[in-house]
């Protein structure tokens, strides 16, 4: 509501501190508000962003993508640190451990039947690239699935305002709300493997870096089967089981800890809330990045980048313009 006061020899407009029913917020207040360790957590992710764009510009400049495993396991071991970092402030350090044990457990079972036995996701095979393995499956696997399950997490608790509530009186009103917010996060999650299984899979790493792809499938599939692999390993495509099993994991991942663990966020309504958007935005901003590169290599791994942009890019833009509102 706005308050007005009109003076003689003209009127001055008197703007309270809420409009359209909510409370305007100064980012730079709210900066200033927060602790030290929050302000740095933030401060990161444009870090991280930024040092992203120094990278693929030097490979612009030398015309040579950078397809280091290093690389990415500097990045996923960066991504992890902050999320845990992020959960242990918001969530508490026990809902924390709960949340990144759950995703860890079943994200690395649900990928050694795949691996060992080509269920639920399809029969595939990782290679020796991405390191150190589990049972067959690379550690950096298993860590990827717990951070890009929590930030899709976290981003869809602040979209939709929860605070992590669990707005039901019922046991069933409580497992409807937790089955809608599981949904929603393996919908952002399975969104970026539809960018990221092209690309690990992609036979660009054999041509331009001499590396084996970090996984190939036995039989190949439907999805960009029109993108080789390499040479000899496997047959190109996608299968379309292992898009319902990257939406079918994340979705018990997030039900479980809901269901059992989900608590109050002890921390709201701050800059700290858009931390897991910028590692959302991170995750997409480098694959679409790498797989642009390995198009110098083979002419139509663009078009990956066109499906990331059109099922990664709506939530994040949206996101965007939710910052934008509450700060202004």
């Amino acid at each position: 509501m706005e308050s007005a006061r009109v003076h003689e020899g003209g009127s001055e407009m008197e703007t309270s501190e809420k409009v359209a029913g909510r409370e305007r917020v100064s980012i730079t207040e709210t900066w200033k508000k927060m602790p030290l360790s929050h302000q740095a957590m933030v401060a990161l992710m444009p870090l991280f962003i930024l040092s992203g764009c120094v990278v693929h510009i030097i490979a612009l400049a030398r015309h040579e993508a950078p397809l280091q495993v290093y690389w990415v396991a500097i990045a996923m071991l960066s991504m992890l640190a902050i999320c845990v970092w992020h959960a242990v402030v918001v969530k508490g350090t026990k809902e924390a451990v709960a949340f990144f044990l759950i995703c860890i457990l079943i994200g690395w079972f649900c990928e050694f039947i795949g691996h060992n036995y080509g269920w639920f996701f399809g029969h595939y095979n990782y290679t020796d690239t991405l390191g150190p393995a589990i049972g067959g499956v690379p550690i950096l696997i298993s860590i990827t699935w717990s951070f890009i399950v929590y930030s899709s997490f976290m981003l869809i608790d602040w979209l939709v305002g929860a605070g992590g509530e669990i707005r039901a009186r019922s046991w069933w009103g409580k497992t409807l709300w937790s089955a809608l917010v599981a949904a929603a996060t393996a919908t952002l999650v399975c969104a970026w493997d539809l960018l990221v299984d092209p690309m690990a899979s992609s036979g660009v790493w054999w041509k331009a870096a001499g590396r084996n792809p970090w996984w190939y499938w036995f039989h190949g599939g439907p999805y960009l089967k029109e993108l080789p692999g390499k040479e000899g390993l496997g047959m190109p495509g996608i299968p379309i089981g292992n898009f319902v099993g990257w939406w079918v994991a994340p979705f018990f991942m997030v039900l479980i800890f809901m269901l059992f663990f989900q608590k109050k966020n002890r921390v709201s309504g701050t800059l700290i809330d858009i931390v897991p958007l910028m590692i959302y935005f991170y995750i997409f901003f480098i694959v679409v990045i790498i797989v642009l590169e390995m198009n110098w290599t083979y002419d139509g791994m663009n078009q990956v980048a066109l499906i990331g942009f059109f099922t990664m890019m709506p939530v994040i833009l949206v996101s965007v313009v939710k910052t934008a509102r509450d700060y202004t």
